[in-house]
């Protein structure tokens, strides 16, 4: 999961550069609180996402605290509902997007198709099991990586529309490996086996973080030199003054 917040990060970051090659205009402020909203909800499920892998060592660690497991449990459920909010956030703002780059559509289409999208899968992962390191981790990189080159060969500007059978596959096949090294159970004892390679992949996540969080700061600073910095202070007061709905 670290790994596609990394990627999402990426490609948002590498849009804001573009943002700032362009000629300003009315829209600008309109689209930079778009932005704002999907940086600060990734930035939040970055800061959630590095709890998660605190516990997560814990727990192949060995550590038995009365509430560990729960606690585990209860942050899987809030990152569920706030990858719902940031799916939602962007599907809500690729139409201001695309008026910067249409190709947005196609980007984005392999994160938020709602029937097969790389997000929706990892919701429905994470509810088949909330303490299994496919859940936790979901696809390794160069796997994430084939699966993304091949959504967009088969997306278009409405979404992927069309025949995704090569895209399915690839996500059947990247999910069925990872589960076939998964731990299942987090919450029990990690045969000694396996600890050193569920370690490896803790520290990849929070690599992934690390980067995922460098180029949320990234799209800030773009879109805070697009509009200004007065106009970026208004936009975040308005986005802190919302309700929250954790």
């Amino acid at each position: 999961m670290f790994g596609l917040l990394s990627k999402l990060a990426e490609l948002l970051a590498q849009y804001g550069t573009g943002f700032l090659t362009l000629r300003r205009t009315a829209k600008d402020t309109d689209v930079a609180a778009a932005m704002l909203r999907c940086a600060v909800a990734l930035q939040d499920l970055c800061v959630r996402g590095d709890r998660l892998l605190a516990l997560a060592e814990e727990m192949v660690d060995g550590a038995t605290r009365p509430g560990l497991a729960e606690e585990f449990a209860d942050l899987l459920e809030h990152q569920v509902t706030a990858v719902g909010s940031l799916r939602a956030a962007l599907a809500d703002c690729q139409a201001l997007m695309a008026t910067v780059d249409a190709g947005i559509y196609v980007e984005l289409a392999p994160f938020l198709d709602a029937k097969s999208g790389l997000l929706t899968r990892w919701d429905q992962q994470a509810a088949l099991s909330r303490f299994s390191t496919t859940t936790l981790f979901f696809l390794p990189a160069e796997t994430l990586d084939r699966v993304l080159a091949i959504g967009r060969d088969h997306a278009t500007e409405e979404g992927m529309t069309g025949d995704r059978t090569e895209y399915l596959l690839a996500v059947a096949e990247g999910t069925r490996a990872a589960r076939s090294r998964e731990v299942r159970d987090l919450s029990r004892p990690v045969a000694a086996r396996q600890v050193p390679t569920v370690r490896e992949e803790i520290a990849t996540a929070k690599a992934d973080l690390v980067r995922a969080r460098a180029l949320c700061g990234q799209l800030l600073a773009a879109m805070q030199e697009a509009v200004g910095p007065e106009a970026m202070a208004h936009l975040r007061r308005k986005l802190v003054s919302k309700p929250s709905h954790r």
